[in-house]
């Protein structure tokens, strides 16, 4: 058994002016949302929905603001310095699931695409080309495969994010994204030209609720006429 990965684009601008303040409940409202995320993950009686929603809300909005301005570091989790202390520290804070449930499905309704996407099966991106350590390229695309343990939970969800302008370096230096024949490379390079053009960044998720998330508006951030048959072979529009 192992883990599937998929690489999407990502509106990293709308993420951080609009959802990460609605996340940490200073502008908008989860409650619409969040009643459409727990009608979708939760199994049983909805009866108590209303009570659930507001709980739910109230661990978002918490474990939110215990981000720094990135929204990938916690101060608390980074003080811990034992990997094992770390794990368990993620394993006794209940809300955690939770997040990282509604994260996964909150960000692809509002600012990701879940199709078009790259399949990286159970490798990453950094192993589809041949990369120099001194490279800048490598730098960055050794960022997007390292996982971010608070933003996924048990192994499955949101793994990391570039933003546009981490994108920008890449792309500078795509001259050393090298690739193999059978390798994912040029399918990875026209994603990463779609990127460019549209002012996007990429995110990364592994093993996440394809069924629900298939189902969420596309073209949100992209036009359809971005797309031709030379820059999208090779990426996955439907299961």
């Amino acid at each position: 058994m192992g883990y599937w990965r998929t690489l999407h684009l990502f509106d990293d601008k709308k993420f951080y002016k609009e959802i990460v303040p609605t996340l940490k409940g200073e502008t908008g409202d989860l409650t619409a949302d969040c009643q459409e995320f727990l009608k979708s993950h939760v199994t049983g009686s909805t009866v108590h929905l209303s009570k659930l929603v507001n709980e739910t809300i109230e661990n978002i909005v918490s474990i939110s603001n215990s981000f720094d301005k990135t929204f990938k570091i916690n101060s608390e989790y980074e003080k811990i310095g034992d990997y094992n202390a770390q794990i368990e520290f993620l394993n006794n804070l209940n809300i955690h699931y939770d997040f990282c449930k509604f994260f996964e499905f909150y960000i692809f309704k509002t600012c990701a695409d879940f199709f078009p996407h790259l399949p990286l099966g159970k490798g990453g991106v950094m192993r589809q080309f041949k990369l120099s350590p001194e490279t800048l390229a490598c730098s960055v695309m050794d960022e997007l495969d390292d996982w971010n343990p608070f933003l996924h939970n048990a192994g499955m969800g949101i793994t990391n994010w570039l933003t546009h302008e981490d994108l920008q370096y890449l792309y500078l230096d795509k001259e050393n994204l090298k690739h193999d024949d059978d390798s994912l490379g040029e399918e990875l390079l026209s994603l990463l030209e779609a990127a460019h053009s549209n002012e996007l960044g990429f995110i990364t998720g592994v093993d996440m609720r394809e069924d629900i998330l298939e189902l969420l508006p596309n073209n949100k951030i992209v036009k359809p006429g971005t797309w031709t048959l030379e820059n999208s072979s090779g990426l996955i529009w439907k299961r």
